[in-house]
């Protein structure tokens, strides 16, 4: 069933995706370092990050009979849109683990933003919004953008930042399949199914490629308080903005983040800042500016 029009509260929606952003900071941060320090593969990392998140939060979502009712309710309603968005989100973060381990962590964060641009896209293409002069500017600012910082060699390789690209298509694509399929979103109890059928993913892949491994408690743990901010406080946040934000304004206030990352990595984690990564930077987020803050017909 498609979605109805829906006209939300375009500031809660902001607001929503500005907290997506800062627990999607945390997350990559804490991912980041303990890849860097642990060596762990994609799988194995994520499978205990997003399982130990879902088992956290169990009694708070079970021993309620109306959040009961609301899980019951969500798979009902929106299940199909849950399942595919959710085999699509489980490929798109392992390669974007992947990438993250090969590659320095601010050109990785601003090559996931891309999200932004296929979302812009597939409004347009898909959604029935018109594409502006100014977003085509923006389009080909990006696309420059990317070029520059998918030749920093040393930081980043060519392999990667493809990866990157791809793996932001996957988490576009769920976005589509919300605003297009899904009338009213309950971000909570999505987010919490999502970390369930994200734990029987990683766990099926690592027993059919046998990387299985045992991390003592105090790492597991950690990965587990990482993916609670990232995985479901960040995504419970980010659902809820889909009902009150059209699809090519969902990731504006995220700008910020890689910019901030960035910055991260550099004063923290030792990552070198060098002229084609600035430029790299100021190309992809003015592209992106031109694209959402001139955008001005809704979804309808």
């Amino acid at each position: 069933m498609e979605r109805s029009p829906l006209n939300g509260d375009h500031k809660k929606g902001y607001f929503f995706i500005f907290l997506t952003g800062v627990f999607f900071a945390f997350e990559v941060i804490g991912f980041k370092y303990i890849f860097k320090t642990y060596h762990l593969s994609p799988e194995i990392a994520a499978f205990y990050g997003v399982s130990i998140a879902f088992l956290i939060l169990c009694p708070y979502f079970l021993v309620s009979k109306s959040r009961r009712d609301k899980i019951r309710i969500t798979i009902n309603n929106d299940g199909k849109v849950l399942l595919i968005g959710t085999i699509l989100n489980s490929i798109g973060i392992l390669m974007y683990y992947f990438g993250l381990r090969i590659s320095d962590l601010g050109p990785s964060a601003l090559l996931i933003k891309m999200t932004v641009l296929y979302n812009v896209l597939f409004g347009v293409f898909l959604l029935d919004e018109k594409l502006r002069i100014t977003e085509v500017i923006g389009i080909l600012l990006a696309i420059s953008g990317i070029i520059v910082i998918s030749t920093l060699h040393g930081q980043i390789e060519v392999s990667s930042a493809i990866i990157m690209l791809v793996s932001a298509l996957f988490f576009a694509i769920q976005s589509y399949l919300i605003k297009k399929y899904v009338i009213q979103i309950d971000g909570m109890t999505f987010a919490f199914l999502r970390l369930f059928l994200l734990s029987i993913f990683f766990l099926i892949y690592i027993i059919l490629m046998g990387t299985w491994e045992i991390l003592e408690a105090g790492l597991a743990i950690s990965l587990g308080i990482f993916s609670l901010l990232g995985y479901f406080l960040g995504r419970a946040f980010y659902f809820e903005a889909h009902n009150h934000l059209p699809i090519s304004k969902l990731n504006s206030v995220l700008l910020i983040e890689p910019v901030f990352l960035m910055f991260i990595g550099i004063l923290f984690l030792g990552e070198p800042l060098s002229f084609q990564k600035s430029l790299g930077t100021i190309l992809i987020l003015s592209g992106l500016y031109l694209l959402i803050f001139h955008k001005r017909k809704k979804i309808i």
